[in-house]
């Protein structure tokens, strides 16, 4: 099943928290030449102002569901610590939004 999930590189460029959640950001991710709305619970770690403009690892090819009455099309993806504390996986060198990740 692993081979099947597709990771590319996506980058923020707006995000705004899901009104009536305590832990949802809803973000506008451009990956390539398309931009997909990402429902993610990282708000207890990270502010709708400083996720613009990040470069993330996102899975793109998850079945749309809603969150919070919020359709997310996709996942980006974290690592956690013993502490609960997340962070964003990122591209370790500056690569456009689109990049495959292999």
């Amino acid at each position: 099943d692993f081979m099947k999930m597709q990771f590319q590189v996506g980058e923020i460029i707006a995000c705004e928290a899901v009104p009536k959640s305590k832990k949802l950001l809803c973000s506008q991710v451009k990956i390539g030449s398309s931009v997909k709305q990402i429902v993610s619970g990282i708000k207890s770690q990270y502010s709708p102002e400083e996720m613009v403009g990040k470069k993330v690892m996102v899975l793109v090819n998850l079945k749309p569901a809603k969150l919070a009455g919020v359709l997310s099309e996709g996942m980006l993806l974290c690592a956690e610590n013993e502490k609960g504390e997340l962070a964003l996986l990122v591209p370790e060198k500056d690569m456009p939004a689109g990049a495959e990740i292999c």
